[in-house]
């Protein structure tokens, strides 16, 4: 803060410099000696920097800084919503199929050949989808209780497409995301909430869900997990 303040004290003082510079030598070179007319005083330039720091003292120059850090603070904690996302008003799946055609050669850092244009990538040969994905309104109470049901008893990463992805992680204990800028759904096509992503093979299972029928899944589910004890027992 103190060089922030010596700089804006050092730009005003050249300001001034410039000023009378520019100002007072142009007029040098035309002037005349008409004499001496009113009064005159004597000029202090210590004065006119005592006057400039007293005017920086006034400054609050930590309140752009709070300002911003609040802002960039709001955008953490709550992200700006992915657009036209609503919630599912009845179930729904498809797949989506992740291979990418090359638009053209591929090449290495000596300019040699790995594929050839139109060569056909599937990052799913490769690599698999660790855990399945499962989209939600972070606002909507049902589909957050749904969502955290669905981490508990399957390996599930929980994304907002709407809400506040901190404080529910700090309520809950579990790692929440958040589809900045919508990436995620608008790659998928994802325009209805809850939606889960599964892989199947080389391809991608998703489901979108009605929101209505959340409540009616989740006491099914509790009622599976039920069954399940006593078989165990």
């Amino acid at each position: 803060m103190a060089n922030y303040r010596k700089s804006v004290f050092s730009a005003l003082i050249c300001f001034f410099g410039l000023f009378s510079l520019v100002l007072f030598g142009h007029l040098s070179v035309q002037a005349k000696d008409f004499g001496t007319v009113g009064h005159t005083y004597e000029i202090k330039e210590q004065d006119l920097i005592e006057y400039i720091k007293s005017k920086l003292q006034k400054v609050d120059l930590e309140a752009p800084q709070e300002e911003m850090q609040e802002k960039v603070r709001s955008k953490v904690e709550r992200p700006k919503a992915v657009p036209d996302i609503t919630n599912a008003q009845e179930d729904k799946t498809w797949y989506f199929d992740p291979t990418y055609v090359l638009q053209e050669d591929l090449k290495d850092h000596e300019g040699k050949i790995i594929h050839k244009k139109g060569y056909k990538v599937n990052p799913l040969e490769k690599t698999r989808l660790s855990k399945a994905l499962i989209f939600i309104d972070g606002d909507e109470e049902l589909q957050v209780k749904y969502a955290l049901k669905e981490s508990l008893d399957k390996q599930v990463k929980i994304i907002l497409t709407k809400g506040s992805p901190l404080e529910l992680q700090k309520k809950h204990k579990v790692w929440i995301y958040f589809d900045q800028f919508g990436f995620l759904t608008t790659k998928l096509g994802i325009k209805r909430v809850p939606a889960i992503v599964n892989q199947e093979g080389l391809r991608l299972k998703i489901q979108e869900l009605e929101a209505k029928k959340l409540a009616q899944r989740i006491l099914s589910q509790k009622e599976k997990n039920k069954r399940k004890k006593s078989i165990n027992q």
